[in-house]
């Protein structure tokens, strides 16, 4: 009786072996196979890739940023405009795997996908080498010039946005590198204590400052009971705190126009904790704050690390951008696009199309919006945003000719110097591009700093046309 219990037993505990081995190869297989078979240090893939013409990367126009040259059977991945592209493009290499759009699109640059299959059957009957899909982006090779050149020897990132489309224009981050010289350039990289390799555009967050204020003043809009007046004595006492306007200047009489020209603090402050900590959180969520942008590339969620309650402290510090308030660049520029978009904020792109290796288009850009706050109040806002660009603290963003909708940001830095902001959209009758400008450490004011930058840069984008 006892030996037939044993093998019951030893029955049972085979059995759930078995069952635990089938349950891991399920999980595995279903779960879990595609990021083992796409991870870049899979030897397998890497193989596999050595027998396929990677496809090219351009921009909207067609230059090329990322290509495959073959070389007496020898294959090199080159990117001919060097640093330029580096953060966004990214870079694959054997030795130090992949970044940036090279790693997210890396399966439609190998053919990899469902649409390549058949040609790499053909391929392979052929004896032919592989080809990969080719991207075409959103990007706008002379725009990125010059955004580029704008921040050169600067730290911080500029991100230019169609409004409407929500098609990336340009993407900067300073420090770059150059993919080239991977191997020469490694272990400098890698100390830099600058991280030259950090997305500071999609990947950098950043206390935002007083650009944030378009945000607040979307909900004092909304709850249409707020006491915008105001007279401002330079400083106003928050809870025992005592919170200051720039200088510690006041501002005399203003309204919610004149605040937000000007950028006083102290009346955000005070209009803050009138609308509550409720509606400052309903907001920021629905201005994407610690929610998904759904773009179609990578990008670090902002943060609004704030549950059910907020002190008054902490609804006053919000108010003016400040606190526990972070967000990328990339973001801000969305923000400002979605005034200009009245009040539509669309999700960013920057894959304009996926090409198959006989020039069939095998994927294409979407646009998809969602509607944050009413047309009223976008074009409400944005009349403010160019009243502060004509006669408040973005004057050095005017153009002659060209109505420019702007907004600075000067965010104190609990490590070091602050860094200074500017977002901006122009024209504003027809907007057709929005920028957003980061200088991190840069110690000065968003308007003396950043403003003149995106400046230069809308001027350039407008005179050659954005969508060229």
């Amino acid at each position: 009786m006892n030996s037939h219990r044993k093998i019951i037993h030893l029955i049972v505990l085979t059995c759930i072996l078995f069952l635990s081995l089938i349950i891991f190869l399920t999980y595995f297989q279903a779960f879990r196979a595609q990021t083992i078979v796409r991870n870049p240090y899979n030897r397998r893939l890497w193989e596999r890739e050595e027998q396929t013409v990677r496809g090219n990367i351009y921009d909207r126009n067609g230059v090329i940023l990322a290509e495959t040259l073959i070389n007496e059977g020898q294959i090199t991945r080159t990117y001919p405009q060097n640093r330029l592209y580096s953060h966004i493009v990214g870079y694959s290499h054997r030795q130090y795997g992949r970044s940036g759009l090279e790693a997210q699109y890396n399966d439609d640059l190998l053919g990899y996908t469902s649409e390549g299959a058949v040609a790499r059957i053909r391929d392979r009957i052929t004896g032919e080498m592989y080809k990969g899909n080719h991207l075409y982006l959103t990007l706008n090779h002379q725009i990125q010039q010059k955004a580029e050149e704008l921040l050169r020897g600067k730290t911080g990132s500029i991100v230019a946005l169609n409004p409407s489309t929500g098609e990336v224009l340009a993407l900067v981050s300073k420090p770059d590198f150059n993919p080239n010289r991977l191997i020469e350039d490694w272990t400098s990289l890698v100390d830099n204590p600058q991280s030259p390799l950090l997305n500071r555009g999609t990947s950098g967050l950043y206390p935002p400052g007083s650009t944030y204020k378009v945000v607040i003043t979307s909900a004092v809009l909304e709850a249409g009971n707020i006491d915008a007046d105001y007279d401002c004595v330079g400083s106003i006492n928050v809870d025992g705190y005592i919170l200051t306007d720039l200088g510690g200047r006041g501002h005399g009489p203003v309204d919610l126009w004149g605040s937000l020209m000007v950028s006083c603090n102290t009346n955000f402050a005070k209009m803050a904790l009138e609308l509550g900590d409720a509606k400052i959180r309903e907001i920021s969520r629905r201005f994407k704050m610690a929610g998904n942008l759904n773009a179609d590339f990578n990008i670090q969620g902002s943060r609004f690390p704030y549950g059910q309650t907020m002190t008054e402290t902490e609804i006053a510090a919000v108010a003016i951008g400040q606190g526990k308030l972070l967000v990328t660049p990339i973001h801000m520029a969305l923000i400002a696009a979605t005034i200009a978009n009245e009040g539509y904020m669309v999700e960013p792109r920057i894959i304009k199309e996926i090409v198959s290796p006989e020039g069939r288009t095998v994927g294409q850009i979407t646009i998809n919006q969602e509607s944050i706050i009413s047309p009223d109040d976008a074009n409400l806002i944005k009349q403010i945003m160019q009243a502060a660009v004509d006669d408040g603290t973005g004057r050095n963003a005017q153009i002659a000719g060209i109505k420019v909708a702007g907004k600075t940001g000067t965010a104190e830095n609990p490590q070091g110097e602050s860094h200074a902001w500017f977002i901006a959209f122009a024209p504003v009758d027809d907007p057709q591009i929005a920028v957003a400008v980061l200088l991190e450490n840069e110690g000065a004011t968003g308007g003396a700093a950043a403003a003149p930058i995106a400046r230069e840069l809308i001027r350039e984008a407008l005179k050659r046309g954005v969508l060229d």
